[in-house]
């Protein structure tokens, strides 16, 4: 013979049980609607992040295209390029990729020299006053030669802008021009 439950009871020994099923139920249904909300918003955050450094990609690579498909694999393998998109002495740069190999970045010799010549002519300051003949011709894109006459005409007067710095034969005024917010005139490094 078949059993049916008493009208009310549904299975349940009493009200109260039946009250803390359904409060579970509606409790696990929000966690679960919580869950989905959270990891909804991570992928949008993921989403935002990966557009974010694909961009970051995109201006970095604009200052120098050929030499930075050299420096993304190496200095972007730990960081995004937010970490180096912003200028610094050259001996600023080169405490950096020091510290870089000390914490393991590797890259061949011909990689380095590349990763050098980007930031050199891409993001760093220079001190027309103070400058070696090595830095003024690597950051500057000059020759040896007119590095040397930056120097000598410097020790008689000093440049005080870029249009004098132009004033030296030699000196590519296309050149400088693009270096103009990074040229320093007798600034303390």
């Amino acid at each position: 013979m078949r059993r049916f439950p008493v009208a009310g009871k549904c299975g349940a020994t009493n009200g109260g049980e039946v009250k803390g099923n359904i409060l579970t139920i509606v409790v696990r249904w929000g966690a679960g609607l919580a869950l989905c909300a959270g990891l909804a918003t991570i992928a949008l955050a993921q989403d935002d992040a990966a557009s974010e450094i694909a961009a970051l990609n995109e201006q970095a690579a604009k200052l120098d295209p050929e030499d930075y498909r050299f420096v993304q694999p190496v200095c972007t393998r730990c960081h995004t390029p937010s970490m180096f998109l912003h200028s610094r002495t050259w001996s600023e740069w080169q405490g950096v990729f020091n510290q870089m190999n000390g914490y393991g970045a590797v890259a061949a010799p011909q990689q380095w020299d590349h990763i050098y010549k980007y930031f050199q002519h891409s993001l760093t300051l220079i001190d027309v006053n103070h400058a070696d003949e090595d830095e003024l011709s690597s950051v500057l894109g000059i020759d040896e030669r007119t590095a040397i006459a930056i120097v000598q005409r410097r020790a008689d007067r000093k440049f005080d802008s870029a249009a004098d710095l132009e004033s030296v034969p030699g000196v590519n005024k296309g050149l400088i021009e693009p270096l103009k917010p990074r040229l320093l005139f007798d600034h303390p490094l």
